[in-house]
């Protein structure tokens, strides 16, 4: 349960004040007599999105004060009774979320301050319920409640529900239109298993592994995995690649893209094509290898096929949804891959990256796992929830960082960070350090740069390798006099090497409190994650460094010190 004090609230009024209006976080209303339609709009969009906390009895005209003659007896048994805890007669909403209210006070006013907490999966949406879920419920962005779409209905609702999309008979298609190469490929692995008994014919054995149903007729998921052309019926089932010249879409001036790949065909001929247009846009690093040397994709195919994969067969496929695509767009700083539908089978952003296995379309991700992409054999899919943690594994040993999800309720993105702007710096400091080093000693050594001392065990969860082997590596730089140990398991950059190191550009500060506020802004809160991806600091780090800049008055909270929901601000 939370609750907020007068001089934790002060300090959130105050900041509005100063934005002149609300925000995702917190939203002000009057309130005066009674409770308008307007309050349980927000309470849907909060319970809908992330949680937040609605202002009762402080005015909206952008002073953000207490609103004389507020009734904040009458407004809470009000507010109660319409979330279903008072008179049953005066419910306003349908799966109402769980809420905290505090009384709190300013100038000898009084006001609510009410916590709203976001629905688990299973009790969403919430929604007025006079108006039904198509068109009473609502999300939250920025300082907006929006109404929710019928897509993001349609996913809030089956989040839970075995998709059977994928299964679906392709109307006009027949037999005909499957590749017989990738058909054999699936029929053979499953030669000797108990998966074809009984069966006699070719189209019995496709029937009994779901490409096709009993009279004949082509699946979904049978035409994605082994069809000549599935674009002939769905045109918009392709990955679109994109890659721009600036880090935003639309710039300005110039071309709006300098490359744009549709990748079609069946799937894993897509993703193949789709792996090798996004690699073509990147770099490719050379790393020393014993006397000779590697070159490599900046960001590793493994972890591109992977990314791109996972979008095909976790997208929906539900009719509403053909006619959106997988979309890869890739910038200078970062490449995005998005699908269309959100997170399923009680997945969320937190749990994403633990290795359970949890498939929208099971049958498609069944053909996929079976049908090889290249004459090694290697297959498109894995499955058994291994994508994920491979794809972070991945990008953590190239010092890339972990990937970052995105979740709306009708779609999915994961972004993997690139070595943009940095990469070129980085590039130029290790040439200067002027001494051949392997791939693995040049990341250890620029984790060093970054984060200042950092232990063994650190730099394993970073870059994924055996601690002994890290031990090594380090080993190899203090010999090449570029590190320093300064404790047991404890390593720093050797003072020779840290000596060229901007102080960060503010008189007092460490190099972690600068970097940490040339993220921040004075409009837009962050929370602790966002700002350690984008100072590229560590969660410990980032929270000990914005502690120490809140303290300073520097950086504003949003909420107290123990709420999943505080944020930070760069104070004006």
């Amino acid at each position: 349960m939370m609750m907020w004090t007068n001089d934790d609230i002060a300090e959130v009024l105050e900041h509005l004040r100063v934005q002149g209006n609300d925000d995702a976080r917190f939203e002000a209303k009057s309130c005066a007599r009674t409770i308008g339609t307007s309050v349980w709009e927000s309470v849907s969009a909060f319970a809908n999105t992330k949680g937040g906390v609605l202002l009762l009895g402080i005015s909206e005209d952008g002073d953000f004060s207490p609103v004389p003659g507020f009734d904040a007896n009458h407004i809470a048994s009000q507010f109660m009774d319409g979330m279903g805890d008072g008179n049953p007669q005066g419910a306003r909403l349908t799966n109402p979320p769980e809420y905290d209210v505090s009384r709190c006070e300013q100038n000898g006013l009084s006001f609510l301050v009410i916590d709203i907490h976001e629905n688990g999966i299973q009790h969403k949406p919430c929604y007025l319920t006079a108006r039904g879920p198509q068109t009473g419920g609502y999300r939250r962005m920025d300082d907006k409640d929006l109404r929710l779409s019928p897509t993001e209905v349609f996913e809030m609702t089956h989040a839970l529900t075995p998709s059977s999309a994928d299964r679906m008979v392709v109307p006009e298609a027949d037999v005909s239109d499957l590749n017989a190469e990738a058909v054999d490929r699936v029929l053979a692995e499953h030669r000797n298993s108990k998966a074809l008994r009984g069966t006699d014919t070719r189209l019995e054995r496709m029937t009994r592994l779901n490409m096709v149903n009993k009279v004949g007729e082509v699946r979904l998921a049978g035409l994605l995995a082994a069809g000549q052309y599935p674009q002939q019926y769905y045109p918009k089932l392709i990955i679109d690649v994109v890659a721009h010249p600036g880090v935003e879409k639309s710039a300005v001036e110039g071309p709006r893209f300098v490359d744009r790949v549709q990748c079609d065909g069946n799937m894993p001929e897509a993703i193949e094509q789709a792996v090798e247009a996004i690699a073509k846009n990147l770099r490719a690093p050379t790393f020393v290898v014993g006397v000779g040397a590697r070159t490599d994709s900046e960001i590793p195919k493994e972890v591109l096929r992977e990314v791109v994969a996972n979008a095909v067969v976790h997208r929906e496929y539900d009719a509403q949804f053909l006619g959106e695509s997988v979309t890869v767009d890739i910038y200078p700083d970062r490449v995005e891959v998005s699908n269309p539908g959100g997170l399923w089978g009680g997945v969320t952003l937190a749990t994403i990256g633990s290795g359970v296995s949890c498939c929208r379309n099971a049958t498609l991700m069944q053909l996929l796992h079976q049908i090889p992409y290249d004459d090694a054999n290697d297959v498109t899919v894995e499955g058994g929830g291994s994508g994920i943690p491979l794809v972070i594994r991945e990008m953590k040993s190239h010092a890339l960082g972990g990937p970052v999800f995105r979740a709306t309720p009708d779609r999915f993105t994961v972004v993997l960070g690139r070595y943009g702007v940095e990469q070129q710096e980085n590039h130029d400091w290790l040439d200067h350090v002027g001494v051949p080093l392997t791939r693995h000693e040049r990341m250890a050594l620029l984790l060093l740069k970054r984060h200042g001392d950092m232990t063994v065990p650190q730099l394993h969860v970073a870059l994924y390798l055996d601690s002994d082997d890290i031990r090594v590596i380090l080993h190899r730089l203090v010999q090449a006099r570029l590190a320093d140990e300064i404790g047991p398991d404890r390593y720093t950059l050797a003072e020779k090497v840290d000596g060229g190191e901007p102080s960060g550009g503010r008189k007092g500060l460490t190099a972690s409190e600068s970097a940490i506020l040339s993220v921040l802004s004075a409009d837009k809160p962050l929370d602790v994650h966002e700002i350690g991806r984008r100072s590229g600091r560590g969660l410990p780090t980032t929270r000990k460094a914005l502690s120490r800049l809140v303290k300073r008055g520097l950086v504003l909270a949003t909420a107290p010190p123990r709420s999943r929901n505080r944020k930070y601000l760069l104070k004006r």
